[in-house]
């Protein structure tokens, strides 16, 4: 399976001088909170998908990785089970320095982003595996 986004949009240097909305993915892939571990299989068939966000009515809930589910997990037990909460998330507005900071303290390549109403899903700040680009794709 791939661990890359196969679409570098920007460079991380170049991206430290913009926004968070100018950089991050505006559709990013999602599945209703009452999804399976099925439907996140079946989601993860895409190799450059590498998280998957449980919504609500529009609204972000949780998140799901790659590595959350074992291939023992069987196909019909909730995803939510196996989500990863909290994540860190970002506002649209953010400055991407900030964006940075933040990937880099979390350790992770993932930030979602969310409205000021802290719940509202605008997107998905990727980082690809290097560290030295944001993925596009899913606009």
């Amino acid at each position: 399976m791939a661990e890359d986004c196969g679409n570098v949009k920007i460079a991380v240097g170049e991206a430290a001088e913009q926004t968070v909305a100018d950089v991050m993915i505006k559709r990013p892939k999602t599945l209703p909170l009452d999804a399976s571990v099925g439907d996140v299989r079946r989601l993860f068939e895409n190799g450059s998908v590498q998280t998957g966000l449980l919504v609500e009515d529009g609204r972000f809930r949780a998140a799901i990785e790659r590595n959350n589910v074992s291939d023992s997990t069987p196909d019909d037990s909730p995803a939510l089970d196996f989500a990863v909460t909290p994540t860190a998330t970002v506002r649209p507005a953010t400055p991407m320095r900030e964006a940075i900071a933040l990937l880099d303290a979390e350790s992770t390549r993932r930030l979602v982003v969310v409205d000021d109403d802290g719940e509202t899903l605008r997107g998905l700040v990727a980082l690809n595996s290097s560290r030295s680009g944001f993925c596009g794709g899913g606009e």
